[in-house]
């Protein structure tokens, strides 16, 4: 998954659904050495030589233009876990005149041997999550660069978090992973003599009509395709099937409840499109 997104609106079993889709595989740019001053002087992160930065991603919010949405990762001075650099994540949303920062979120991080941070690692998604009146969220992506196991049975990529405004806060209130992969059945690293089936899920968000709690539903769709190669076959030619799955989230008054949402390959299928 690259780049950011876009709102489309379709028709799903006769109820019109807005649908945030992937636009081209564009890179955020980096983040104007204003941006990071502004962030430092707050003492929200490092300064000069100091500062550390890992990965960052910075973009005016379509939204309003008033505003810039910044994602910074950078080094824990002074510390070490023996197995990765240990991160911050900052997450900013800064006016876009003075980069002045008006509502922050901090994360930590730990690299391990399942987690690393590459420079191209954040993203930040501003397709048109209108959650309420007035209240838009926006996401942030964090890519994972580890090189995995060499024969894993499964894996996950792009954690999309989104998040509100809440005053001087930024406050998650959704998180999903936008790229699965699973090991159905034989195993990866064998050869052409094993039957091997796999299935790679791609996952995107719409918002349905309906709200609970003053918030929107959210309908998690994952498009999938399994991968099938028969004894004798080559792996480069598998035979292909795809097919939809969805789930509705529903917001619980501090975040949506996403508990139904591992399982990914057996949800129900998805409303047929119209």
């Amino acid at each position: 998954m690259t780049g950011g997104w876009f709102a489309a609106v379709v028709r799903v079993a006769g109820v019109v659904l807005a649908v945030c889709l992937p636009t081209a595989a564009l890179a955020d740019p980096a983040c104007p050495a204003r941006t990071v001053d502004a962030l430092a002087a707050a003492d929200l992160i490092p300064a000069g030589d100091d500062t550390g930065l890992v990965a960052q991603a910075c973009r005016i919010w379509p939204y309003d233009a008033s505003l810039a949405l910044t994602a910074l990762a950078y080094r824990l001075p002074d510390q070490d876990n023996g197995y990765g650099r240990p991160l911050r994540l900052l997450i900013a949303l800064q006016d876009a005149h003075d980069a002045r920062p008006l509502a922050t979120r901090e994360i930590d991080l730990e690299e391990d041997a399942a987690f690393e941070l590459g420079a191209d690692g954040l993203r930040l998604d501003t397709a048109r999550y209108d959650l309420a009146p007035g209240v838009r969220a926006f996401g942030v992506v964090v890519r994972n660069a580890s090189r995995n196991p060499s024969c894993p049975e499964g894996r996950v990529n792009d954690e999309l978090t989104l998040y509100v405004r809440d005053d001087s806060a930024l406050r998650p209130v959704f998180s999903t992973h936008l790229e699965v992969w699973a090991q159905l059945e034989g195993e990866a690293c064998t050869g052409p003599a094993q039957r091997l089936v796999t299935e790679q899920a791609t996952v995107r968000i719409g918002l349905e009509p309906a709200n609970t709690r003053g918030y929107a539903d959210l309908r998690v769709m994952a498009d999938i395709e399994r991968l099938t190669r028969e004894p004798g076959e080559h792996w480069h030619d598998p035979h292909r099937e795809h097919r939809r799955r969805s789930r509705v989230v529903r917001y619980d008054g501090e975040r949506y409840d996403t508990r139904t949402l591992p399982g990914v390959f057996s949800w129900p299928a998805a409303p047929t499109d119209e």
